[in-house]
């Protein structure tokens, strides 16, 4: 029976819950102050590549004289990641 002489809270250990629209405005500031500190740029999306295409153009460059044995060799390795 010992929580019948306890007294009333009478403060609250926590803020009250702002209202939707303060609380978007406050989310939106601190987003704002964290994207500020960031000091990389984000990364933007490479497009996306067909290797056998850019394999196709390099192979068409080297039948044409364009490129030489070694440039051409090189170039594949660079494309295919090897």
């Amino acid at each position: 029976m010992l929580f019948l002489y306890r007294p009333r809270q009478t403060w609250m250990p926590y803020s009250l819950p702002r209202n939707r629209t303060a609380q978007a405005a406050y989310n939106r500031q601190l987003q704002e102050r964290f994207d500020a500190t960031r000091r990389v740029a984000p990364a933007v999306p490479s497009p996306t590549r067909d290797p056998i295409s850019e394999l196709r153009g390099l192979g068409e460059l080297h039948s044409s004289g364009a490129l030489t044995d070694e440039e051409f060799a090189t170039a594949k390795a660079r494309l295919l990641g090897t």
